[in-house]
């Protein structure tokens, strides 16, 4: 008998999830194998990240501006350590986070977003892309990063929900 696969998150990136005409919150979405787990950006861990990576750029040698760069990377270092957790670590670091079940997934879908602009996602760079998720109890819609590998999201999703799986031809 083979011993169940752990459950071990594959993919992070930053998004953003509409709540209304003039609301929105901030998310680290995570996907394994048979969830997606949704978490309220964490701005505590990343002040703490941004304590570190100045630090350790000043212990460099940077010039302020090299240590104010290295600092402004501190929401992406703070996704960079989720792959490869496991969801019960995961869970226990993110007490508030949401967990999307596949198979509670109707459709899973992904459309190019809005050009990054001035109240968009918090970095510039590709555009964004829209996931939505249609499930029993409704619709949760997201606007991704631009930074994230669109090819292995679509790939993850492709592979994870099968034929619930739709993207636009624009969404790579």
């Amino acid at each position: 008998m083979n011993a169940p696969e752990i459950e071990t998150v594959l993919l992070a990136c930053q998004a953003v999830e509409r709540q209304g005409t003039f609301k929105s919150i901030e998310l680290t979405m995570l996907l394994t194998r048979s969830f997606v787990v949704l978490a309220p950006f964490d701005q505590a861990k990343v002040r703490k990240i941004r304590e570190v990576r100045t630090a350790d750029a000043k212990a460099q040698g940077a010039s302020r501006f090299q240590q104010m760069w290295y600092a402004a990377q501190a929401p992406f270092a703070l996704i960079d350590g989720y792959p490869g957790m496991t969801l019960t670590d995961v869970l226990a670091e993110l007490p508030t986070a949401r967990t999307l079940g596949y198979v509670d997934i109707e459709e899973v879908g992904l459309v190019q977003g809005p050009a990054p602009g001035r109240f968009g996602p918090r970095t510039t760079g590709e555009p964004s892309y829209k996931l939505m998720f249609t499930m029993t109890t409704g619709e949760i819609s997201l606007l991704v990063d631009g930074h994230t590998d669109l090819r292995e999201l679509r790939r993850l999703l492709k592979e994870i929900a099968g034929d619930r799986f739709v993207a636009d031809e624009r969404s790579g």
